[in-house]
């Protein structure tokens, strides 16, 4: 059977700030772009791949044509380049494969690889959605994800700003009761729904406004990002229930006190001893106090 001809694309390399680089890369997909490379250090380099400098991240988006790639460079710069021999569509995928983060492990849908014994397996097309398990954030969930459901089985879990649907889906295969992830973006919510029907696993998926879903949660996590966890602070911090946690990732170390504090206004507290950190990232642990018996609601 003879090959398919790979499709002709072309390129955008920019140089950003690290901290703005995932917000960037969504913008480039909204704007037609096919798949957004980023390149901010975190994982090992291919040989002969430029990396950033510190504190900077390197996005490469691919464009199914020139006129595209054009429209995204104008007023951004950077540099635009034509790929004829790259199916972006494939590409991407091979520097992906299976990670075991708490007790999950994440396999690609393309990668056949048994999960390890005890571990829960899901089983992820990230697609254009972000979120595959083997950022440093995304990690650093998944273990405290699967501690706090281990010690509160049937626990009600919120996932804001779902993505891909992992977390979600993790959540549901380790033991939770309620699950449900929400997002704006309505690509990472078709994602997340063909994730979870793949995984068979009952999670309800919804654009609402945490404030707009219905009940409390034992368990809130936000992966996203520290300005836009910062001003979610009230809305986010309102859906956690009474003794219930919250984790906050996509938090760079220097940005922590400034996201703690945010919360410590909306109500809650710090966790003590349960903060995570993975290099330059950290997972925030916070709780909502239970009401001593007997005090006035």
């Amino acid at each position: 059977m003879p090959q398919e001809e790979a499709v002709p694309s072309w390129s955008l390399t920019l140089e950003v700030d690290r901290d703005a680089a995932d917000d960037l890369a969504a913008e480039l997909v909204g704007e037609g772009a096919s798949g957004v490379e980023v390149r901010d250090g975190e994982a090992a380099p291919m040989p002969g791949t430029v990396e950033p400098p510190a504190g900077r991240a390197l996005l490469v988006a691919w464009f199914p044509d020139h006129v595209a790639a054009e429209e995204a460079a104008a007023g951004r710069g950077g540099r635009l380049a034509e790929s004829p021999d790259v199916d972006w569509s494939e590409s991407w995928k091979r520097g992906l494969g299976p990670v075991a983060a708490g007790r999950i492990w994440v396999r690609p849908s393309w990668v056949e690889a048994p999960p390890p014994i005890g571990l829960a397996e899901v089983v992820l097309d990230p697609g254009m959605a972000f979120g595959t398990g083997a950022h440093p954030t995304t990690a650093l969930c998944l273990a405290a994800l699967s501690d706090l459901v281990a010690a509160r089985p049937g626990l009600a879990v919120l996932d804001v700003g779902t993505g891909s649907g992992l977390l979600a889906i993790a959540a549901a295969k380790l033991g939770a009761g309620r699950v449900v992830g929400s997002d704006v973006d309505p690509v990472a919510l078709r994602v997340a729904r063909e994730n979870a029907d793949a995984n068979g696993a009952p999670v309800e998926l919804t654009d609402l406004a945490p404030d707009r879903i219905t009940g409390s949660f034992d368990l809130v996590v936000a992966n996203i990002l520290a300005n836009t966890l910062v001003e979610l602070a009230p809305v986010v911090a309102g859906k956690v229930a009474e003794g219930g946690s919250l984790l906050l990732a996509g938090i760079l170390a220097p940005q922590e006190e400034e996201v703690r504090s945010a919360y410590r206004k909306a109500g809650l507290e710090p966790a003590p001893g349960e903060d995570r950190r993975e290099g330059d990232w950290s997972l925030l642990a916070l709780r909502r106090p239970a009401r001593a018996r007997g005090e006035e609601r």
